[in-house]
């Protein structure tokens, strides 16, 4: 018996593929529109979905239909001259005009572009993608119950044991605990990502909301927490969702109906960064008891928090499981260079670079200093005071 097809997804014709091979060779290339070109990475940037969406695309694996529409659009294409047209059928009209996809993706949008403008340096220089050097997560492994009977060498081993740390990459992060669900104590539900200052957990997070947008049906819901000055189900709608809405007062009784609906149907990812930056005295300790209530039963939620606090107050969320940040690598011949990839792509020229036999001037990459000019005065004859004798 064949399979039938997920009417969820769909796949391109051969004569579509050849298309949309067509329109990549032709179109010129972002970085440089003397040369033309796409790439699979430039198609993945331009329509919004992953790289391994493009691959599968281009694979002609079935996708989502909302996948097919990004690239078709970014492509320029009509999307019945690239599917089978027959196939490609108008879902029935959902029961909403809400496009809650756009709205969580828009939300997040707000605070990456606040990142980018802390990261902008002195040189006016606007930052189109923030700087991102994917790090390692680290799994840490519960500690045992403590046991009076060890002796004082064997507490101190055990003590090490206990603390001792399992590297795990961003990939396989992301493939194992996010897509897979596979994590020691929630399968994936309840994560923590912590590290030192400037480590970059915002940017863990907002990657994270971009991964859930591209390979999942989920939607990623971004909270800062220093914003957050009132319990979190009721921030969550009197707030996140009265904004998200575009409404002053409050949002519309059908934004709450759905958004609550979504809720408990657990199609919600809560990403809750800076549980360190909320200014109170004990935020793990407040937070514990809110993210138990029951509406939040279905729901995956990731927090970032420093590691100082996390380590102080962690026992609240001993539920959760913890993936520490990595310090940047200095490469060892199998691992990348992290330290050279974020210079680079900090001190990017402002120009772009010369081709063979070209001069030009150097790029000056230190800050620029305005200065004023200030004649000097004339010279003038003093008088003499000393008297000949």
């Amino acid at each position: 018996m064949s399979k039938t097809p997920n009417s969820s997804t769909i796949g391109l014709t051969p004569e579509g593929l050849e298309k949309v091979r067509e329109r990549m060779a032709e179109l010129p290339k972002p970085e440089k529109p003397d040369k033309k070109g796409w790439t699979q990475e430039d198609l993945a940037k331009k329509s919004g979905v992953s790289i391994d969406t493009v691959k599968r695309f281009l694979g002609k694996t079935r996708i989502k239909r909302d996948f097919i529409t990004w690239i078709a659009k970014a492509l320029n294409l009509d999307i019945a001259e690239i599917v089978d047209r027959h196939e490609w059928s108008p879902p029935s009209p959902p029961a909403t005009q809400i496009d809650w996809r756009e709205t969580c993706r828009a939300a997040a949008q707000a605070k990456r572009q606040a990142a980018n403008t802390f990261f902008a340096n002195d040189l006016g220089r606007k930052i189109d993608n923030e700087i991102h050097v994917p790090l390692g997560l680290i799994e840490r492994q519960q500690k045992p119950q403590r046991r009076d009977d060890f002796s004082p060498q064997t507490g101190s081993q055990a003590y090490q044991e206990a603390e001792k740390l399992i590297p795990l990459s961003y990939n396989e992060f992301c493939e194992k605990v996010l897509a897979n669900s596979d994590s020691p104590k929630s399968k994936g539900k309840r994560l923590a990502v912590i590290g030192e200052p400037g480590a970059g957990k915002t940017t863990q997070l907002l990657k994270i909301g971009d991964r859930i947008l591209a390979e999942t049906e989920y939607l990623p819901v971004w909270i800062s927490l220093a914003e957050v000055k009132k319990p979190l189900c009721q921030y969550l709608i009197e707030d996140w969702l009265r904004i998200a809405a575009g409404q002053l007062d409050a949002a519309p009784a059908e934004w709450v109906k759905e958004f609550n609906e979504l809720l408990s149907e657990g199609k919600i990812w809560l990403l809750l960064d800076g549980a360190d930056e909320m200014g109170i005295a004990d935020s793990l300790g407040t937070l514990s008891p809110q993210l138990r209530e029951r509406v939040f039963d279905k729901v995956r939620i990731v927090i970032s928090c420093r590691l100082n606090i996390w380590e102080a107050t962690g026992n609240a969320l001993s539920d959760f499981d913890t993936y520490r940040m990595l310090d940047f690598s200095y490469g060892d011949g199998e691992n990348c260079d992290q330290v050279k990839l974020f210079i680079d792509q900090w001190f990017t020229p402002l120009n772009p670079p010369l081709e063979r036999g070209e001069t030009g001037p150097i790029p000056n990459l230190l800050p620029r200093v305005e200065t004023t000019s200030i004649p000097a005065p004339p010279l003038t004859k003093l008088p003499c005071t000393h008297k000949s004798k």
